[in-house]
């Protein structure tokens, strides 16, 4: 089936849910939802770009002018009303042609996301706040799960790339240049679309590692203790993340001793990951399984998310959280434990929940072992003195 074909499922079940709820119309407004229900890529700036979606007919788009020609290629909807601008003059501005599309009596469902300032624009009887989109995003069909293993391909593919580059002296701005390697190979092998892409390769050295969303400095240099890598990518849409804890040269006993615990963790999580299973069941297991070995002070953050058109996004496998595994969602596993004067223990996978388990859809080895970096690359370090010369690193 064609991705097209998808889409035109989606904006079907999104319709009956419409009339489900005696909507007279849905405004979808995020470009996450745009994407997923038409495919239509763009950055709206501060020009908004909405599909309304009626309990019967084909949608229709509300569009700035400078997107119209680019929203012809969109299959399957209605009628393209475009507004020359933002603002434009009174009778011509997007909350007019919704206007005129809806009726001003009508009770319109808008996205969470909508901002409260476009939502006092809109004259209408009522509007009311629907997540059903959000809710609908969180199976993945049988297209998105394709797009993410893609996305999980060049993520496995970053990962490789950062651990065997790796090397004893290696400053920190030299991982996050292998985010333009694999770029250009999204380029050169897919029908790239850079407004759905991203790239992000990158390494944390102990004991900076203990701090997971820091931006460490760039001149920062590798050497002992717990290195955090990070592979996370966004594909043409669709996204997959990859982490893993390496080590140059043999780790101590205190670092195998951590590792093995998160390992731990991860594996209890892993048992636990089927149909029916509460997300939040998961992280309070793994929670528990860390604070019984004495380190509940060093949990940073939940065991997982989930992962599509968004690198983070629902389900929140967190002990606050409501959601229930279902098959073909798609989460993260990543257990971890943090400590200022050693750095950070971490792994994280790109994961589908199968009709009786899980699948691990990114791949790179997670065993020590095979993580830690023994040899001294001599052709690494040569190459690395010429990247930091060219940008001034000393």
């Amino acid at each position: 089936m064609a991705m097209d074909e998808y889409r035109q499922r989606r904006v079907k079940r999104l319709q009956e849910k419409v009339g489900e709820l005696g909507l007279d119309t849905m405004l979808v407004t995020s470009q996450d939802a745009i994407y997923y229900l038409c495919g239509a890529s763009y950055t709206p700036v501060e020009r908004p770009f909405f599909i309304i979606v009626k309990p019967s007919g084909s949608p229709e788009l509300v569009v700035p002018r400078l997107e119209y020609e680019h929203m012809l290629k969109v299959e399957g909807f209605g009628e393209i009303r475009h507004y020359f601008e933002y603002p434009s003059i009174p009778g011509q501005n997007w909350y007019d042609y919704i206007a005129q599309s809806v009726g001003e009596s009508a009770v319109i469902g808008i996205e969470p996301s909508l901002p409260s300032a476009y939502r006092e624009l809109l004259r209408a009887k009522e509007t009311r706040i629907v997540d059903y989109i959000d809710t609908m995003r969180l199976v993945k069909d049988a297209s998105e799960l394709e797009a993410i293993r893609l996305a999980a391909k060049y993520t496995d593919e970053g990962m490789r790339r950062i651990h065997k580059g790796l090397y004893r002296g290696e400053c920190v701005l030299e991982p996050v240049m292998h985010a333009r390697d694999i770029q250009t190979s999204v380029i050169k092998e897919t029908d790239y679309n850079y407004m759905t892409s991203s790239f992000l390769t990158a390494a944390w050295p102990a004991p900076k590692s203990s701090q997971p969303h820091s931006l460490p400095d760039f001149a920062g240099r590798f050497g002992d203790g717990p290195i955090v890598l990070m592979s996370y990518n966004r594909v043409n849409g669709y996204a997959a993340e990859c982490e893993r804890t390496v080590f140059l040269g043999e780790p101590s006993e205190r670092d195998r001793e951590l590792y093995d615990i998160v390992m731990g963790a991860r594996a209890l999580a892993y048992s636990m990951v089927r149909p029916g299973v509460r997300c939040a069941d998961i992280d309070l297991a793994t929670q528990d399984y860390f604070k019984e070995r004495g380190y509940g002070d060093a949990i940073l953050h939940r065991t997982g998310h989930g992962i599509g058109l968004g690198n983070h996004e629902a389900p929140w496998l967190s002990a606050g959280g409501d959601h229930v595994l279902e098959e073909n969602m798609v989460i993260s596993i990543e257990p971890a434990l943090y400590f200022d004067d050693i750095g950070g223990f971490r792994h994280s996978d790109t994961v589908l929940v199968t009709r009786d388990g899980f699948e691990r859809i990114t791949q790179y080895p997670d065993d020590l072992e095979s993580l830690i970096v023994r040899d001294k690359r001599v052709i690494k370090k040569i190459k690395g003195y010429v990247v930091r010369k060219a940008v001034n690193i000393q």
